[in-house]
């Protein structure tokens, strides 16, 4: 649509595009409707489903790229070779913009095109993003504290409608959306131009987001390589094949088997449990003694009334008097009377005295009732078929206890168990205290390695969670806390002040998110780990078994919605380049991940399923998630893992700071030499000089890294130990602050220096009593505190220099702070430890940047991004050219790893951490191309299961020799051109 007329065109003709999308739910995930504005024209498009009435069936999971909206082709062209126009850098721009990108025909072509996408939610989340402290009072809509809310003029929530109010003051309606997300397409079909009016209203909006708020983010991220890193990553690509359909399958399959087998143990255990009705033994049992034991009788009648007798003898009469058809033919003899039967034929008339409705399962406890199907139900089978782990009834079916004291629910504190504290056996009791203190001494515990890789796997969001509820905490008014009782339980349960029966304690089982909050199910994921420690156990073998398949199947079951509603569009044989369409009938097809370039306040890519995926692992059904992304025939999968990313990072700016050479510092030191062989490394270091493992040393140095305190520590070295007493938690969790992070010193400002007051360091207890002593504020009489005497004093010193500054910037690419944040010159302590998380983890944030921006320079279009996760990175790559890409990516980690140092003014690199340790160059997405990534899903792993053999990885030396020491013949031919042009230069002159 232009001013001068309205014309039909197969896409966008423009190169910069402001575009919205419009998805009927109910219909599916394909593209109901969609507008677009550029600076020439407006445009519409509508799908085949809406105008012809037909819609996609629910359960169809096949999609084809023609029923997506082409941007830079015309029907017939497939992408097999790029035209001049879908090669030239385009810009399409959105609010959650990887939506929209999903719905888009050429973003699954194999060949990337030159169009990249902006998001303006992520804009708005790298100048404007919140805390989770921030977030909850903005939900509760809570009055803040006078002088503390300056803050809520600077942010919003991250939907349309409040960023449009928080950068153009004005508001958008949005009632129009629900029709979209709860109607029909005949509902829509009915309201189309409105409908049609709001999607262009949504394009209006962001076009307005845009002009205000990209001044803002150049302002406050003003190096190129930050937006042009965020466009890179918007183009993330994962292809897939026939496999990811048998995977599905074969992860369903096992599912469901595994399922079956629990539910068949369970219901085998809920019988033997419902046992305990006789004798009243229930009365005994440590776990069901409180569950509802009442039971249904069926009532008889006393007696009939007299016209119920009467009709009942006139049908005896009736039935002596007929003979039935059988009879007829009996012979002589055949029909006399059976002598039994006229025995027992009173028993027959019983039957009238029963009532006419039957109660449902007479004689069986109510809880047991509960678990079965009722009779008229569809499918009924006997026993009882209505039971899972997610039922409230099973962890006491289980007879499961929490470090040997069994569990026990409460409505109102969820989740527990009982520890006895009085031992009086003539105490009158409902609950069965004799029982009780014939199992309650504490075991000792060990904890194992499950645990720390799931810690570790959590621990950016832990950190980040209890750095904002410290920030709660501090404007929060502190209640007086009730006096505990002297007790010599020690474990890791939660005190609530709750006595049952006056002889035993209830205590909490402890939520990984804190003690405020209830546990609902202790066999949900977060406690399986426990299971494999001993902490949660059952009584006898059922209880092992479905503990055991509960940890199986819970990646699957937590995940399964996800990974089975993925978009994959299949391409079509004629999409396909010639050399798939020959062969097998393999089919080929793509999934667009919806990655939020900047999805948190630290900067990080965010996506539900792919960013969070966990590695393959032989106890987890489906865990093979990553390896169904496979590279199609022709091409190869090539990346590496940051060796410790953040820790460099961190010792680097420690180094910096303290004498601007590298391994200055401890700290800086061990990261660049240490080793885990030999014991030098720093989590190695920390382990020995504190007595613990070394795998929870590695947690707990990362999450003090991350900005966490004390509290933090000793919460994690309770939880990696529960047998560990409070007060040796509370040593080791300073020894090892002490050793790392130092003690916090003050020193006198000079003015203030005299013969009462030497010129020394002073301890934080010191500085405070002399100030109180003086009349003075702490700031007036001591300079800003320093940490001193620790392996990493100086890293702290300069990380809380940053984050203490009036606009705190990254060092590497002058990234700075969202708004939320930043805080007037009185106020520079607020919300330290979480700025100083955000340095650390925003500065990982520029380095990814950095490295994806030089792979696009080294590599040109030669490689396609495909995906990048904690540490990693991938990209598609031409077979032909896998090995210079092996090359490009050790050049890239050279480049990316000597700028950061250049610009922190250490202008040398060690050669420890110039190259990746190695590069991988494999079929599949997987860590490492050796793992086999056999799971109860993929039992036969990649290689026997699939066909898929190891790949390679390579170290800097080993893609030397693979490439010829060439990034590419790109490359070659630049070098030509310029020495012809210094030949072409020495003959004119």
């Amino acid at each position: 649509y232009t001013q001068d007329k309205i014309e039909k065109v197969p896409y966008p003709l423009e190169d910069g595009v402001i575009f919205d999308v419009e998805v009927c739910m109910k219909n599916g995930p394909l593209p109901t409707l969609a507008t677009a504005v550029t600076k020439d024209a407006w445009y519409g498009w509508v799908s085949k489903s809406l105008v012809d009435g037909t819609g996609v069936a629910s359960e169809s999971r096949s999609f084809s790229p023609d029923q997506l909206i082409p941007f830079e082709s015309t029907a017939d062209e497939r992408g097999k070779k790029l035209t001049d126009h879908q090669k030239k850098p385009k810009i399409i721009v959105g609010h959650n913009v990887s939506f929209d990108r999903a719905r888009i025909k050429e973003q699954y072509w194999l060949n990337s095109t030159g169009t990249r996408f902006v998001d303006t939610m992520s804009l708005h989340i790298s100048v404007s993003g919140m805390n989770s402290y921030q977030r909850a009072q903005l939900l509760a809509k809570k009055e803040v504290a006078g002088g503390e809310d300056d803050w809520l003029n600077c942010t919003s929530l991250n939907n349309l409608a409040d960023v449009y109010n928080l950068y153009c003051n004005k508001r958008h309606k949005k009632e129009a959306r629900d029709v979209f997300v709860e109607g029909t397409l005949t509902e829509i079909r009915d309201q189309f131009n409105d409908l049609m009016n709001y999607c262009a209203s949504d394009v209006i909006v962001t076009h307005e987001i845009l002009q205000n708020l990209f001044p803002l983010f150049r302002e406050r991220f003003p190096h190129p390589v930050t937006f042009a890193g965020m466009l890179e990553l918007g183009s993330a690509y994962l292809p897939v094949n026939s496999n990811w359909q048998r995977y599905i399958e074969e992860s369903e399959s096992t599912f469901e088997d595994l399922n079956y087998e629990a539910k068949v143990s369970l219901s085998r255990r809920a019988d033997e449990v419902c046992k305990l009705m006789h004798d009243e033994k229930y009365k005994e049992d440590l776990w069901m003694w409180d569950e509802d034991w009442s039971t249904q009788q069926v009532k008889i009648k006393s007696k009939l009334t007299k016209k119920q007798l009467v009709a009942i003898e006139e049908k005896k009469c009736t039935e002596e008097r007929e003979l039935s058809d059988f009879e007829k033919y009996l012979t002589d003899g055949e029909d006399e009377p059976d002598s039994l039967e006229k025995e027992f034929a009173h028993l027959e008339d019983t039957k009238n005295l029963l009532p006419a409705k039957f109660p449902y399962m007479p004689g069986y406890p109510a809880w047991y009732r509960k678990l079965c199907m009722k009779y008229h139900e569809p499918n009924w089978q006997p026993g009882p078929q209505n039971i899972s782990t997610s039922m409230k009834i099973v962890p006491k079916l289980l007879n499961l206890t929490w470090e040997n004291y069994p569990l026990h629910h409460i409505k109102e504190h969820g989740w527990g168990f009982l520890v006895p504290h009085n031992d009086d056996p003539t105490i009158e009791t409902k609950l069965p205290l004799k029982q009780l203190l014939a199992q309650c001494p504490l075991p000792a515990k060990q904890f194992g390695a499950h645990d720390t890789t799931y810690a570790m796997d959590s621990l950016d969001k832990d950190v980040q969670n209890d750095l904002h509820k410290t920030e709660f905490w501090r404007f929060k008014k502190k209640k007086p806390k009730k006096d505990e009782p002297d007790r010599f339980y020690k474990g890791t349960g939660v005190w609530c002040d709750v006595d049952i029966d006056n002889c035993c304690w209830f205590f909490k089982l402890p939520h990984k998110d804190g003690p405020n909050l209830n546990v609902g199910n202790p066999l949900a994921k977060d406690f399986l780990n426990k299971f494999s420690e001993n902490v949660l156990a059952g009584l006898d073998s059922s209880a092992t078994e479905v503990l055991k398949i509960a940890k199986t199947v819970s990646y699957w079951r937590n995940n399964r919605d996800r990974i089975m509603s993925q978009l994959v569009i299949w391409l079509n044989r004629e999409d396909l380049p010639f050399s798939l369409r020959k062969g097998d009938h393999t089919s080929y097809g793509a999934i667009i991940p919806q990655v939020v370039v900047s999805g948190t306040l630290t900067r990080r890519a965010t996506e539900s399923t792919w960013m969070t995926a966990s590695n393959a692992h032989v106890e987890r059904v489906g865990s093979e998630l990553r390896a169904m992304v496979q590279a199609p025939p022709g091409y190869n999968i090539v990346g590496a893992d940051v060796d410790s990313q953040e820790l460099w990072i961190a010792s680097l700016i420690g180094d910096a700071y303290s004498a601007r050479i590298h391994g200055a510092t401890p700290f800086g030191w061990m990261t660049l030499i240490g080793t885990k062989s030999k014991g030098t490394d720093m989590h190695s270091v920390t382990a020995k000089a504190v007595g613990i493992s070394r795998d929870h040393a590695k947690v707990i140095n990362y999450a003090r890294i991350y900005g966490a305190g004390l509290k933090f520590a000793e919460r994690l070295l309770k939880q990696f130990n529960p047998s560990m007493s409070d007060s040796e938690a509370v040593s080791k969790s300073r020894k090892m602050f002490n050793i790392t992070k130092g003690k916090k010193i003050y020193r006198l400002r000079p003015e203030v220096i005299c013969d009462d007051l030497e010129d020394r360091d002073y301890s934080s207890w010191e500085a405070h009593r002399l100030a109180k002593v003086h009349g003075k504020v702490l700031d007036d009489m001591f300079e800003g505190a320093k940490w001193r005497g620790g392996s990493e004093s100086a890293m702290f010193n300069r990380l809380e220099e940053i984050a203490g500054s009036i606009h705190p910037v990254t060092p590497f690419l002058n990234s700075r702070l969202s708004r939320a944040l930043e805080v007037g010159e009185e106020d520079r302590d607020k919300y330290l430890p979480t700025k100083i998380n955000w340095v650390v983890q925003s500065g990982a944030v520029d380095f990814l940047h950095l490295m994806l921006v030089s792979m696009r320079w080294l590599m040109r279009d030669n490689a396609r991004f495909c995906l990048s996760f904690h540490d990693e990175i991938r990209y598609i790559v031409p077979t032909r050219y896998k090995y210079n890409a092996a090359l490009a990516m050790h050049v890239t980690n050279l480049l990316t790893r000597s700028f950061c140092a250049a610009r922190l003014g250490i202008y040398d690199l060690p050669m420890s951490v110039a190259f990746f340790a190695s590069v991988e160059v494999d079929s599949v997405l997987r860590k490492e191309a050796s793992i086999d990534c056999k799971t109860p899903s993929n039992p036969h792993g990649m290689e026997n299961g699939y066909g898929i053999p190891p790949g390679e990885s390579l170290d800097v030396v080993k893609a030397l020799e693979k490439s010829g020491g060439s990034l590419g013949p790109w490359h070659a031919a630049q070098i030509r051109r310029k020495k012809m042009e210094r030949e072409d230069e020495g003959v004119d002159s």
